[in-house]
């Protein structure tokens, strides 16, 4: 039984962070194992969380899993732009909604965690569930 491909539904999730406005420049974005320097303004952190895959019904693979968008900025700017940006993110991944890629991910919760400080920065975590289908081959 062969697998769903993880990395086309990371690319799914990542095309639809893509949609948010006001979204950091691509230079400030932490991609999971790649190298990065963090600036000094706003950026966020992507952390992607496989998390189970089976069969359902009508021979479909089901896979679920999570992906969190890690909001960070400087420590004693105030929490707003960090706020705003999560509340954005949250917004681009409606429940219920499907989005179209080479996987079709469902997204069935997005939501905004507590804000915290680490190390030099103030960060709030956006933590979003999926699923995806496939046929089994």
């Amino acid at each position: 039984m062969a697998g769903i491909e993880h990395k086309e539904i990371r690319l799914t999730l990542r095309n639809q962070l893509d949609t948010v406005v006001g979204l950091p420049a691509a230079a400030n974005r932490a991609w999971e194992n790649r190298k990065f320097e963090p600036p000094t303004d706003t950026w966020i952190r992507e952390t992607f969380l496989p998390n189970e895959e089976g069969l359902v019904a009508n021979q479909l693979l089901e896979a679920l899993g999570f992906v969190v968008y890690d909001v960070f900025h400087p420590e004693g700017e105030g929490t707003e732009d960090a706020e705003d940006l999560a509340d954005d993110i949250v917004q681009a991944f409606v429940h219920g909604t499907t989005i179209n890629g080479s996987v079709d991910v469902t997204i069935d919760r997005a939501e905004r965690q507590p804000g915290s400080l680490e190390s030099e920065w103030y960060m709030i975590p956006v933590r979003i569930s999926w699923r995806a289908y496939a046929p089994r081959t």
